[in-house]
């Protein structure tokens, strides 16, 4: 028959173990809290800048009937917000969306900025569902002033890039770049981990020990390891064995 190990059976295992687990568990938290600190001192405080631009195709011939004085009654006007112009512009958002966030453009924006493409910080964009030909790009850097002025620098670039690759400008700024505001520093979980770390370590060495540890303790040891049917024990009577010695 089979040895049955209840809840009691496990408590008692790990209350002679003890002393496995304080010690595991302090080397991890000492090392937990070690890395804790190391996060902590480490930390660059971060911020962030949005700005918002719109594809617009109609852009370039909506600039030359604006600076015409006089136009002639022939000249045929694009509708900007025609099926084919909307359809046009979410298709440019959508396939070159990228192009805003890509090494080039942080390049030209560097360039223009006058410093290093490591100090102009991330770029993401992020296009608007309800409106495909929207993008919403966030500028994030070290600087607080360097966000803003790369953001206010995004939709040039961006620009610039779209007229090398498609031939169109396209590019008009929506929303101006927002002031940079701090980005809030995320919950460090560093010694939540390493104590669950100590824990399952803990479980797995005391277990090990028990597994590996085959000490007669107890009559049930007997039957436990040997196989054998125990009948009766004599207890060790202490006090007349250090009377017979003496």
């Amino acid at each position: 028959m089979e040895a049955s190990i209840n809840l009691r059976e496990y408590v008692d295992m790990f209350k002679r173990r003890k002393l496995i687990v304080i010690l595991i568990m302090i080397v991890c938290l000492a090392f937990g809290a070690y890395k804790t600190y190391e996060n902590y001192i480490s930390y660059v405080p971060t911020y962030s800048s949005n700005i918002t631009v719109r594809i617009n195709t109609a852009k370039e011939l909506m600039k030359k009937k604006n600076s015409k004085k006089d136009e002639d009654e022939d000249t045929v006007v694009v509708d900007p917000y025609s099926t084919y112009n909307v359809a046009q512009n979410q298709n440019i958002a959508t396939s070159y969306k990228s192009l805003a966030s890509s090494p080039n453009v942080v390049n030209i924006i560097a360039s223009s900025l006058k410093v290093s493409s490591a100090e102009v910080g991330s770029i993401s964009v992020t296009q608007r569902e309800e409106m495909t030909d929207f993008l919403d790009i966030t500028v994030i850097s070290r600087n607080a002033k360097m966000a803003k002025d790369a953001a206010q620098k995004v939709p040039e670039a961006f620009n610039e890039e779209l007229i090398r690759l498609v031939g169109i400008d396209c590019v008009e700024v929506v929303y101006d770049a927002s002031e940079a505001s701090l980005i809030g520093r995320s919950r460090d979980l560093t010694l939540f981990k390493f104590a669950a770390i100590g824990i399952i370590l803990s479980i797995f060495f005391v277990l090990l020990r028990e597994c590996l540890d085959t000490k007669i303790v107890t009559p049930d040891d007997v039957n436990k390891y040997w196989n054998y049917q125990l009948i009766g024990t004599i207890p060790l009577d202490k006090d007349s064995s250090k009377g017979k010695n003496s």
